[in-house]
Parts: C-alpha cells; sequence; structure tokens
C-alpha cells in the first residue's frame, strides 16, 4: 500500500507511516520555528487502510486545513493544505474522496485487510459528552481549543503510561490492549488515570465504556499499522450509545465486568437492552 507523506513549502517529504508530532518542542518530529505556532501544534496520526488523520493538540492560534480551523479532528485527503500558524504543508496520500465529516458516532469503519492475528483484549472507548450541543454553542476557535485540550491531556496520559491511542474519532478515541502485549494491571493503571482527567473541570466531560472481548488485528497502511475488527469492536460502540442514554460517565459491559481483576468496582446495572446487529437483550453497568 501507497505510504502517505507530508510535503513542507521547501521541497522537503515527511512519511506518515507512524503518528507525526508537529509545534515548537524539539522533540517534536516536525520542529516548527514560528512564534506562532505551539509547542505541541498538532499530531499526524495514520491509521490502518491508509487513512491519516489531523489532530489539533489545544494550540494558541490553531491549525487550517484548506483555510478554515480545526475543531475536530479530521481524516485528509490527497491534496489538503495544512497551515499551522506561517508554516504551510501539503498532505499527499492515495487519492480518496474527501471525509470532511468526523467517524459517525456508533459507527466502525471497516475495510478489507489482511488478517495478523486474533487476541482477547481489552477495548476502551473515549467519547466527549454533549459534543454536538457544545459545537452548536461555542465559536469554531473555542472548540478547537477545548477538544484540542483534551485530546492533548488524554494524549498525555497514554504517554506516561507507555502506550498510544490507535484511532482518533471525530469527538473521542478508540483504544485497544491486548492482553498478550499489555498485562492488565498496566491497562487499568492507565484507566484509572483517566478517570482521574475526567475530575479536572478545566478540560470537556468525557466518558469512558470498557469492554473485554476476542478481536481481530488487521494489517493496514505501512510501517506495520494494524486496525482492530470484529464484534467486540461494534458491540463497544452500540454499548456506549447506551451509556450516552443514560448519562454514565464510566460503564463496562458485563463481560469487562467478569473479566476484572479483584477487587471488582461497584457497579450498576443499567435496564437491559438491545442491541442492533446482536441477538437478544444486553445489560451495561455504570461504575461508582
Amino acid at each position: 500500500m501507497e505510504i502517505a507523506f507530508l510535503q513542507h513549502a521547501d521541497g522537503n517529504r515527511t512519511r506518515l507511516d507512524r503518528p507525526v508530532s508537529l509545534g515548537r518542542s524539539s522533540a517534536s518530529d516536525i520542529p516548527l520555528s514560528d512564534t506562532e505556532c505551539s509547542r505541541r501544534h498538532a499530531l499526524l496520526n495514520p491509521q490502518a487502510g491508509g487513512e491519516v488523520w489531523v489532530v489539533d493538540l489545544g494550540s494558541t492560534n490553531g491549525t487550517y486545513l484548506n483555510g478554515r480551523r480545526l475543531s475536530r479532528p479530521t481524516r485528509l485527503a490527497d491534496g489538503d493544505r495544512l497551515a499551522l500558524g506561517k508554516c504551510e504543508f501539503t498532505f499527499r496520500g492515495p487519492a480518496t474522496k474527501p471525509a470532511r465529516t468526523a467517524a459517525e458516532p456508533g459507527v466502525t469503519q471497516m475495510v478489507t485487510l489482511p488478517v495478523i492475528k486474533s487476541e482477547r483484549a481489552w477495548l476502551l472507548l473515549a467519547d466527549i459528552e454533549g459534543f454536538t450541543p457544545f459545537s452548536q454553542q461555542h465559536p469554531p476557535e473555542e472548540v478547537s481549543r477545548r477538544v484540542g485540550g483534551w485530546l492533548a491531556a488524554c494524549s498525555g496520559v497514554f504517554a506516561d503510561h507507555k502506550n498510544d491511542i490507535q484511532t482518533f474519532l471525530g469527538d473521542g478515541f478508540l483504544a485497544y490492549f491486548p492482553i498478550k502485549a499489555v498485562p492488565p494491571a498496566k491497562f487499568f493503571a492507565l484507566l484509572a488515570s483517566l478517570r482521574t482527567l475526567q475530575g479536572d473541570t478545566s478540560h470537556l466531560p468525557f466518558r469512558l465504556v470498557v469492554h473485554y472481548s476476542d478481536i481481530t488485528l488487521g494489517g493496514g497502511a505501512g510501517g506495520g499499522i494494524e486496525s482492530v475488527l470484529g464484534p467486540g469492536v461494534n458491540y463497544l460502540f452500540r454499548m456506549e450509545k447506551v451509556a450516552g442514554a443514560a448519562k454514565a460517565r464510566v460503564a463496562a459491559t458485563k463481560d469487562a465486568l467478569e473479566g476484572w481483576p479483584a477487587p471488582k468496582p461497584a457497579a450498576r446495572a443499567l435496564p437491559a437492552t438491545a442491541l442492533k446487529g446482536f441477538e437478544g437483550e444486553h445489560v451495561l453497568y455504570a461504575l461508582a
């Protein structure tokens, strides 16, 4: 599969076969000298199937895509122009139709990929609460700053725990933790840190939903990027809708609670509900 790249104004290119950070920090993959740029300004996140998403990390002056300020993570299309302060870049990737809207909540984008392996894993879905009304009631600059600041804080939690967010969504993210690669204790330590972040009122309120199931990891774009597939992923997205309707800030599926190591958290069963694509009724648990 063709690997996407970012073309600089001077003609240089940066391959996008892994997450690439941009900012004034010397630790950035692409250091920017412009004083209008923030130290941690933006992130380019390749995902399976050749997609690349641009994420503003709460920068002061914003990240602009084709002249418009970003307010949420957005998928890039071949030829898109990015501007960070006075620094300009052009995205080059497989020719695809532009996808200007964020991933539809509750829908997982599936692509046909060669199967690598199937594993048991913890799945974590994070979603900003009330994002649609918030984005409608505030100017784009405020939406961009708040969403970017929240994503930067969450990314910092993952970095502190030596892990990465694999899939950015328009108003949240999906992460998976195969038990053969990530000991459960490390996952639950990360989850605890995210729950602590939920109490920080300087950030947008967000919901966490946990599931435990088999997943299939498929090969995607260059650099070994994988995509998590399988019914368990769809199930998690369906259950997030249930959590949202019940206004549960932290929720776990029955499978997650059964696999949860002792001591298990206090949990309240929500009313059983039918889920599209899954037989019978299913119970989600709100955690204290």
